[in-house]
């Protein structure tokens, strides 16, 4: 299954504008890593979500590219929840 996934906009608060583009280049290599390894439950043949909100997540004195994966997995988290415990 090939999966296409589009950012437009990562909203991070607390990182220097520098950060930026090194942060944008560990997040797509782990999120990248993260789908091919674990994938996600469920992808109908088409979807659009004009807004993910993946959390708050901390990140003690991380810069730069070391934040890209912490951020990666709060985003695939989103995207694919564990699924719910069988009642």
């Amino acid at each position: 299954m090939n999966v296409e996934l589009f950012i437009d906009e990562l909203v991070l608060h607390g990182f220097e504008p520098g950060d930026r583009w090194p942060i944008a280049d560990a997040v797509q290599r782990e999120l990248t890593r993260l789908l091919a390894e674990r994938g996600i439950a469920h992808v109908p043949d088409s979807i659009d979500i004009a807004r993910l909100d993946a959390g708050s997540i901390s990140l003690p004195s991380t810069r730069g590219e070391a934040a890209g994966a912490p951020i990666a997995s709060a985003l695939h988290d989103a995207l694919a929840p564990a699924p719910e415990p069988a009642r």
